[in-house]
């Protein structure tokens, strides 16, 4: 090649058993001009291993060594070691659509941008299905110019365009990257460095893009990743005082960049704070007092922080409505805890009642995909007959009769009892008898709210 276009980073540490799908997404991209920089920081599963058999049979594959276990350094080395005219980052437990390169190129080249991102993909491997669920660009109120050039002194409310940790949505100017030296934070392990790089960007660009188009894919089941972590209850605090440190350097202080910097700092403590279980998130507020609230105005960027009241109250020392909190939050873990016990353990159930929390529980089966339920029942003379979530509700009689090796998962909070003791009386033994008290919450964050959530629950019983 005598023009590389793209040049692809790929920061790794023990990825043996997502690299592969990685790599053959990123070799397959129609924009041939790449090259591919594996950064590795020790893995000991094998890792470089599949690397190095790729790149004897694809040039652009390339292996680098890293001394350090830094997602920020390893990045930053294959910055350095890039030739590109662009610089993209994957990482290598996710995968790419095949023309992301190409149609981010053309973007970029055709307009002159420091940078242009798309929307992604979050998707997870679960109970033997893969599910996705699609992220779209937040303006927060405003309304995102897809596929206009965006002048960002110009726009300031265009900062806020979205979560800004996923960096590997886009593609960068290498020599805007270059000319503004902007870096990743090289702290230990893998801990929100991404966060540091894109508000960089963001404050030192000029021209921009946000393409509608979904590209990347962006794995939600891994365990070791930082927002499964609650030993980094604090690590976000430490990146956002880095951050400002590097805006003092660049003389990024004016109201704007610094409202800016605050809004963003406001969502991810925000995000940071209900991610953590009760002991991580008092170690968390314990260093956030000690943190400094700057001056800001979030109406320079047009930004509504959400729950700021709150947030500020936490910032300050009040704390009294944590313990109620982590009450709640603890309740509703082991809600989606028992839910998906339930899906996992049984080969065949029916659910008692048909009720709102029958329509949940009926709304994740079918999200799952797992064809375990096999009926609905109710007492109710009214509802039998009926449908619910195209299923035909029969009585519990029927229900038994028809399924008696079945589980059979009573939806109900008023009659648990009741039902426990009509259910013994047919001849369903205790161990065949599952009760979900609270509804199964299925919506726009499922994988989210009750995936990961699962994931996370056993990584820490496991643990």
């Amino acid at each position: 090649m005598q023009i590389i276009k793209v040049s692809v980073i790929i920061p790794m540490l023990n990825a043996a058993s997502h690299i592969k799908e990685c790599l053959d997404s990123v070799i397959r991209q129609t924009l041939q001009e790449i090259e591919i920089w594996c950064v590795d920081a020790g893995s000991t599963d094998g890792t470089p291993n599949i690397v190095r058999e790729y790149s004897e049979t694809d040039i652009r594959i390339r292996l680098l060594e890293s001394d350090r276990k830094s997602y920020g350094y390893q990045v930053n080395m294959g910055i350095d070691a890039a030739e590109g005219m662009y610089i993209g980052i994957v990482e290598p437990d996710d995968y790419i659509w095949e023309d992301m390169f190409e149609k981010l190129y053309n973007a970029a080249r055709e307009n002159h941008l420091d940078f242009v991102k798309s929307n992604f993909y979050k998707f997870m491997d679960y109970m033997g299905k893969r599910h996705y669920q699609k992220w779209e660009r937040s303006a927060w109120g405003n309304k995102v110019s897809y596929g206009s050039v965006i002048l960002l002194k110009d726009t300031p409310q265009a900062l806020v365009y979205g979560d800004h940790g996923n960096i590997w949505s886009g593609i960068y100017r290498r020599e805007f990257i270059a000319n503004k030296w902007i870096r990743l934070h090289e702290t230990l392990g893998a801990s929100y460095q991404d966060t540091g790089f894109a508000l960089l960007c963001s404050m030192e660009a000029e021209r921009i893009m946000f393409l509608e188009d979904a590209f990347y894919y962006y794995r939600q089941d891994n365990v070791g990743s930082s927002v499964s972590s609650q030993e980094k209850h604090s690590t976000i605090i430490k990146e956002y005082q880095w951050i400002w440190e590097q805006m003092q350097a660049r003389k990024l202080t004016d109201e704007v960049s610094r409202s800016f910097y605050m809004a963003m700092k406001f969502h991810s403590y925000l995000w940071n704070y209900n991610r953590l279980y009760s002991d991580s998130r008092q170690k968390f507020l314990e260093n956030l007092v000690k943190d400094e609230i700057l001056d800001f105005d979030e109406t320079l960027v047009s930004f509504v922080i959400p729950e700021k009241d709150k947030m500020l109250a936490l910032w300050k020392g009040d704390w009294s409505d944590v313990r109620i909190k982590n009450e709640r939050d603890e309740k509703r873990r082991n809600n989606a805890r028992e839910i998906l016990r339930i899906f996992k353990k049984v080969s065949r159930m029916v659910i008692v009642c048909a009720g709102e929390q029958a329509v949940s529980l009926l709304e994740l089966e079918d999200r799952l995909g797992t064809g375990k339920v096999c009926a609905v029942c109710d007492n109710s003379l009214a509802v039998q007959g009926t449908s619910v979530v195209n299923r035909k509700v029969i009585s519990v009689k029927e229900a038994v009769a028809g399924y008696p090796d079945a589980y059979f998962v009573i939806a109900n909070k008023r009659h648990i009892q009741e039902l426990q003791e009509q259910l013994r009386g047919m001849g369903i033994t205790e161990e065949k008898i599952c009760i979900c008290q609270e509804k199964a919450r299925i919506g726009s964050k499922f994988i989210d709210f009750l995936l990961m959530d699962d994931t996370m629950c056993h990584s820490e019983d496991e643990a």
